[in-house]
């Protein structure tokens, strides 16, 4: 993104309003960790544009020209219109309303295994803590609308390349435990960097064995996903495919 934005905490919750030094927390991340973003993204939110009579090329040039503004419905939808593929203004609102009320509800994206480890967590005495990469507002609306939001109690998102690693520097001191969970090795590198002390867990929820599919499969369903195979670590961190095989 050409200009970052600051991280930018949503929510604080706590029982005593503020962090135990001696209690331990869990960081996870967003997109691709409890979030199936390319089956969100890539394959159903694209499919709906089509409805639209939208072609596949166009929306994805569309979409390379305003992801550096931060991406949003509606900014998308204004870039179509101006390259004439939305013949009137009408016609997007009309879009818009249609694809909101589509995705107002994001549960369905959420990976099987995230309610019952947040639950689980929790109950063992874990502060959760979501640390989210991409723009703010776009990052807040799939927060809010898988229904995660009331799972943590605290929430930051960040517009930064390794900008993971600064908001750590905020929490480091906070919690006599820290791990977390993420499926970019870059940003787990980020953090264990500037606190050798966190316990990291790498997860990966695309297998390479999913990218042996039919031609045209892989690269929709598992299209950001899987260029995180190629990404090697310069840390040790512990590998999972599934948030079952975090230990607590």
């Amino acid at each position: 993104m050409s200009k970052a934005r600051r991280a930018q905490p949503e929510r604080k919750v706590g029982e005593n309003g503020s962090a135990d030094p001696r209690g331990r927390a869990i960081l996870l991340d967003f997109d691709h960790t409890l979030f199936d973003t390319d089956r969100f993204f890539w394959v159903d939110l694209r499919s709906a544009f089509a409805r639209f009579g939208v072609p596949e090329e166009t929306w994805e040039r569309s979409y390379e020209a305003i992801w550096p503004l931060g991406y949003s419905l509606a900014k998308h939808l204004d870039e179509l219109e101006r390259l004439g593929v939305i013949a009137d203004h009408e016609i997007r609102t009309t879009m818009l309303a249609t694809l909101e009320a589509a995705f107002s509800d994001l549960r369905p994206y959420l990976f099987p295994d995230v309610r019952a480890f947040l639950e689980a967590a929790r109950h063992r005495g874990y502060e959760l803590i979501l640390l989210s990469f991409g723009d703010p507002a776009w990052q807040s609306y799939k927060v809010r609308a898988s229904g995660l939001a009331p799972s943590f109690q605290r929430i930051a998102y960040t517009a930064k390349q390794g900008g993971k690693g600064e908001l750590l520097d905020v929490l480091g001191s906070s919690y006599a435990e820290l791990r977390a969970i993420d499926n970019n090795p870059a940003d787990l590198d980020s953090m264990k960097a500037r606190h050798p002390n966190l316990l990291t867990h790498l997860i990966c929820r695309v297998k390479p064995s999913d990218l042996e599919g039919p031609a045209g499969v892989a690269p929709d369903r598992f299209r950001e996903a899987a260029r995180y195979l190629s990404i090697p670590p310069r840390l040790a961190h512990h590998r999972c495919w599934s948030l079952d095989e975090v230990r607590l």
